[in-house]
């Protein structure tokens, strides 16, 4: 998988339901977009409400992730073929345009997938985000004037703490931003079900509120991941 991701934050047309987004999303717009020639995988996100997380958690209705191999497809991607033919004049249906905003990280992994250890579930030993249709996962965004220190040296042991069999963080790509990136950063931890992802919360409530309150300002959602390549 290409190291370069492209993040699409979207935010829902205000005269569009939830659910009539979220279908939107899936199909006319996600069964045109997934034939786009220069992506090497595309997932959509789509947000999912949670207690766990304030009243911001749908400022984003759910976020599109694309990965590319180099800068030149980055550069070209809104002018491919396939863009240009279906989804520009597509986008405007279901999403607020004015709010739509982009990111391009490069990925560190932290943690790769789940621990190879005694007392583990074969489930959970088992699960791998690359081979699984849907799966759910935190999507963690610091803005320009959130802390620029939010990679911690402890993030790998807070992710296990709270029990995320997967944890990546993207950081700007600097090729494509320069010295101004839309976000300085991208945290995403993943779970198997939303029931796990609770119960971990709900087990360790201080580490995950450290975890959201050290990157100081921030856009966090929860997500159902749906691998559509």
């Amino acid at each position: 998988m290409a190291s370069y991701k492209l993040f699409g934050l979207i935010p829902r047309k205000p005269e569009l339901t939830s659910e009539e987004f979220h279908d939107y999303y899936r199909h006319p717009h996600g069964t045109m977009g997934r034939n786009v020639t220069t992506m090497r995988a595309y997932v959509q996100s789509h947000q999912i409400h949670t207690d766990k997380l304030g009243s911001d958690q749908n400022v984003f209705e759910a976020v599109a992730e694309v990965w590319m191999d180099n800068l030149e497809d980055i550069n070209n991607f809104r002018t491919e073929r396939i863009i240009k033919k279906y989804i520009l004049e597509d986008e405007p249906i279901f999403i607020d345009m004015e709010r739509l905003e982009f990111f391009i990280g490069e990925e560190e992994v932290v943690t790769s997938g789940p621990r190879q250890e005694i007392g583990l579930h074969p489930g959970d030993e088992l699960w791998n985000p690359a081979n699984r249709p849907t799966s759910v996962k935190l999507l963690h965004f610091i803005p320009p004037d959130g802390n620029p220190d939010w990679a911690s040296p402890d993030d790998k042991e807070i992710g296990l703490e709270l029990g995320a069999l997967r944890h990546v963080r993207c950081h700007p790509f600097r090729d494509f931003h320069g010295e101004s990136p839309s976000f300085l950063g991208v945290q995403e931890l993943w779970w198997p079900s939303r029931t796990v992802f609770h119960r971990a919360v709900e087990a360790k409530p201080a580490v995950f509120r450290e975890f959201l309150e050290r990157a100081g300002n921030s856009v966090t959602l929860l997500a159902n991941a749906e691998r559509w390549i």
